[in-house]
Parts: C-alpha cells; sequence; structure tokens
C-alpha cells in the first residue's frame, strides 16, 4: 500500500479503495493510532484510546474484503464516539467523576450500526461535564485543545471529536447536540457538523442525564458534506429501544450531494444574536450568502417572532428534563461534580412544573412560526457561532474580547456560543454546520444551514453547494511534526 496522507483522507474517496483492496483496513488503523499516539497529548482529544479493540476488528475486516465479503462505504473507515454513548466493555464517563469507573454492558445504537456498517472505533472523545457547556474545559479530565491553535478552545461540548477530526485522528465522529454540542465545535474547529431532525437518529445509549429529552440529537462529524450524508445514511431509522424514533423512511442522503442549488431560496435568519457577533464572523457570514447567490439560490430576510424567547425555551425544557437523571447522585455523590455543575442541577430542580409546561407550549408556538418560515424558503441560513474561538484562559474567565470589547460568555439570554444552535434543538429541525471563512488570526468560522423536519437532503445538497464552491474545507490546520 502506497503512503497515505491521513489529512487528505475522506470516506467518499477512500471507500471504493478499500473495497478494491488497494487499502487494507488493519493498515489504515495502525496509521491513525500511531496519529494518535504523537497528537493526542498535546490536544487532549480522545480519553480512551481503544488501540488492542481497534486492531482486532480491523484484522477481522480485512479478512471479509479478502473472502470478497464487503460490508458497505464504511467497511475499515475509522471512527471516534464522544464519551457519553454507551460502548460494551468500555469506560464510557460522559465527561464526570460520577461515572469514571462505569463500563457499560452494551452499546448505544449507533455504534452498533456503525458496527455492522464495518466501521472502525478508535475510541472515547473527550467532552465538557455531563455534556453542559461550550467551552471544551472539562475539570476531572483536562480541557480538549483547538488543532488551530491549541492556546484556543474547540467549543463543546463534543470538542474532543470535533478535535479528533479536525487533527485528522479519525475519519468521522459520533457526538450528541442539546444546544448545539455538534455544530459549534464543528465550526470553531472548521468541519462539517450535522444534526439530523429530532428522532431521526435513535438515542438509545446515550448516558441519561446528558441531554434534555425535548432537545436531545446525536450527530455527526466529518470533512466533507458528503461523507455526512454516507454516515447518515447508515446510522438514521427507527430504533424499537427508542420508541420515540421516528418511523420516517431513510433516503439515500448521497442522491443530494452535487444537485444544482440554481432557484432554491435561502431565508437570511435576522434577529436577536446580531447584537453579540464578531465583525469576522459577519462578514463571513455575508460573503457565504453571496457565495449561495452566486449559485443561483435566492435569498430573502427571514424574522421569527419570538425568536427572542428560544434560549428561555431551550434552558428551562433541557435542564428540567435532564436534572430527573440526576437527582440520585445529587444525593448520594454531590462532591463529584464541579461546584459550577453542582449549583447548575440545583437550580434545575427548582424549576416549576408549571414553568416547564410554559415553556413547552411557547415552544410549540415557535416551532410553527419556523414552520411558516420554511414554507416560504427551502432552507435557513445563520452564523453557526457568534465569534470565532476564544482562548482557553478567556473560557476560564468567562469574558471573550471581540472586536475591542468584552463579551460575557454567560449572559442573561444564556451561552453566548450556544446563541445561532438553540434554534434548532428547541424547533428539532436538521441543520448542518460547514466551514464560511477564517479569522484573522487563522481561526474557523461556521455557516449554518438548517431546513423543514426530516429536510436533511436539502440542507446536504446546499452545504455541498456552497463547501465546493468556496473550498474552504480544503485547509489544514497546522500541527508540525506531522
Amino acid at each position: 500500500m502506497k503512503a497515505l496522507d491521513l489529512e487528505e483522507l475522506t470516506i467518499a474517496k477512500l471507500a471504493p479503495r478499500i473495497k478494491k483492496k488497494e487499502i487494507s483496513p488493519l493498515r489504515l488503523t495502525e496509521l491513525y493510532l500511531q496519529r494518535i499516539e504523537k497528537l493526542n497529548p498535546r490536544l487532549n482529544a480522545y480519553l480512551t484510546a481503544l488501540e488492542k479493540e481497534a486492531l482486532a476488528q480491523a484484522a477481522e475486516l480485512d479478512t471479509e474484503i479478502q473472502r470478497g465479503r464487503y460490508r458497505g462505504v464504511l467497511h475499515g473507515i475509522p471512527f471516534s464516539i464522544k464519551d457519553n454513548l454507551a460502548m460494551k466493555g468500555v469506560r464510557t464517563t460522559a465527561g464526570t467523576k460520577v461515572l469514571s469507573e462505569w463500563v457499560p454492558d452494551f452499546d448505544a445504537t449507533v455504534v452498533s450500526r456503525l458496527r455492522e456498517a464495518g466501521a472502525i472505533i478508535l475510541g472515547k472523545t473527550n467532552m465538557h461535564e455531563w455534556a453542559k457547556g461550550s467551552s471544551g474545559i472539562n475539570e476531572f479530565y483536562g480541557p480538549v485543545h483547538n488543532p488551530w491553535n491549541t492556546d484556543h478552545a474547540t467549543g463543546g461540548s463534543s470538542g474532543g471529536a470535533a478535535a479528533a477530526l479536525a487533527a485528522s485522528l479519525c475519519m468521522a465522529s459520533i457526538g450528541t447536540d442539546s444546544a448545539g454540542s455538534v455544530r459549534s465545535p464543528a465550526a470553531l474547529c472548521g468541519t462539517v457538523g450535522l444534526k439530523p431532525t429530532l428522532r431521526r437518529v435513535s438515542v438509545f445509549g446515550g448516558v441519561p442525564g446528558t441531554g434534555g429529552y425535548s432537545t436531545n440529537h446525536f450527530g455527526i462529524f466529518t470533512k466533507t458534506v458528503e461523507d455526512a450524508a454516507l454516515v447518515l445514511r447508515q446510522i438514521a431509522g427507527h430504533d424499537p429501544k427508542d420508541s420515540l424514533s421516528s418511523t420516517e423512511p431513510v433516503p439515500n442522503y448521497s442522491r443530494a450531494i452535487g444537485k444544482s442549488v440554481n432557484g432554491m431560496k435561502a431565508g437570511v435568519l435576522r434577529g436577536y444574536f446580531e447584537e453579540n457577533m464578531a465583525s469576522e464572523v459577519k462578514r463571513a457570514f455575508t460573503e457565504a450568502v453571496k457565495t449561495l447567490e452566486s449559485l443561483g439560490m435566492k435569498s430573502e430576510e427571514i424574522t421569527i417572532p419570538h425568536m427572542d424567547l428560544i434560549p428561555a425555551v431551550q434552558g428551562c425544557t433541557s435542564r428540567a428534563e435532564s436534572s430527573s437523571d440526576h437527582e440520585p447522585f445529587l444525593r448520594t455523590k454531590p462532591r463529584d461534580y464541579s461546584p459550577s455543575m453542582l449549583r447548575t442541577q440545583i437550580a434545575a430542580l427548582l424549576v416549576p412544573a408549571g414553568t416547564y409546561v410554559t415553556a413547552q407550549r411557547v415552544r410549540r408556538l415557535i416551532c410553527d412560526e419556523f414552520d411558516e418560515a420554511l414554507r416560504r424558503v427551502d432552507v435557513l441560513v445563520a452564523p453557526s457561532v457568534p465569534i470565532p474561538a476564544h482562548t482557553l484562559e478567556e473560557s476560564k474567565r468567562g469574558i471573550a474580547e471581540v472586536d475591542g470589547r468584552n463579551l460575557t460568555l454567560q449572559f442573561f439570554k444564556g451561552n453566548l456560543l450556544t446563541q445561532c444552535t438553540i434554534l434548532f434543538n428547541v424547533t428539532g429541525l436538521p441543520a448542518v454546520s460547514v466551514c464560511c471563512g477564517f479569522s484573522s488570526k487563522g481561526l474557523p468560522i461556521g455557516l449554518q444551514i438548517a431546513g423543514s423536519s426530516f429536510g436533511e437532503e436539502d440542507i446536504l445538497q446546499v452545504a455541498h453547494a456552497y463547501e465546493q464552491e468556496a473550498g474552504w474545507y480544503r485547509r489544514r490546520p497546522e500541527l508540525g511534526e506531522q
């Protein structure tokens, strides 16, 4: 096998070569494990590397290829899994001291489906404590470092997944997203981050307490939109173990890849998040809209009447729902929570039932308003995150310097980094983040594209067209001593 440049590999390009026996899954796995060993000490993207297990799995898949059994496009493809998804026989911490020694005896459904498709699991990725946070800093397991500049944050809570992919420590990763935990780190680390429609992907096997039941999604990190389409087809679909998972038929999402967007209409979301948006993000977003227009798309500004209520709705519903899973641990292991997380969980227990019900009613109103907007346009577009990646030091202080002014990362509207993403957790609509430029410091900026319920094909079509035209996805972080 010829020497491989892991940074340039995509699933779409590699899968045919594996099928033709030009590339060995075992050798590929060895190369990724070597890269993890070299770079993970700097990035802290993985909490657990599964060297022995991955090599054994790769050897088995090699044998299958030699015997003429090819499982499909994910056969031999190396993945990482966020550490709040259960894996049989593998420590699963959810980023918390409470579960530091927990070893599940079952797999999450997404893990089972990846294994069945022939994917190789390289390890479990670092994350924010209980998947609640946007910095990528974990008090118990250490911070994740952004591959584009290791002094900067990755976003969260799936920061390890995004960093692992951006640094080519895997070819794809699975994360979770209750407020933007896939799209935010994808934007700050320059990857594709796809959050499908609520219940499009089974959430069975997610650690209870790491996401609200109304807003939690499992999502995908890949280097290209085409790869995201390939992975989504493998993990989507109804799951008897998740009674709320959708029975909607799973299409071949790859059919959307390469289709013209000429004549489609994009709704440019305007509203409550502009006031705290960095000028570099505004410029990159404006240029991205112009690029879509150059491809033949029409655009119009869209406002949602009650969009300013979304942070309150998301915070109330998500926190109240996940706090019910924390009550036993809060009674028996309160000292195993970080002080800030303990305060958050206690506050969530104090949300009155009437307030929760009111929030759900307002949520229904907001969903109707988004549905009405999407009857006028094919997709909605917005920035993924209002600012480029801030430094880890700024994360600790809770204040980021943007355009010469200090912005509080947590303020009366909630979390600054999730202002643009929570729209599609509250509504459950599908959304994808793709890179749309870089800041003056060389840090990625994300464009978010959302669509109607189960409209993944539309957003993938538009995202792929933009990605190929803009070309930002071709950039790679310079990690040195590669």
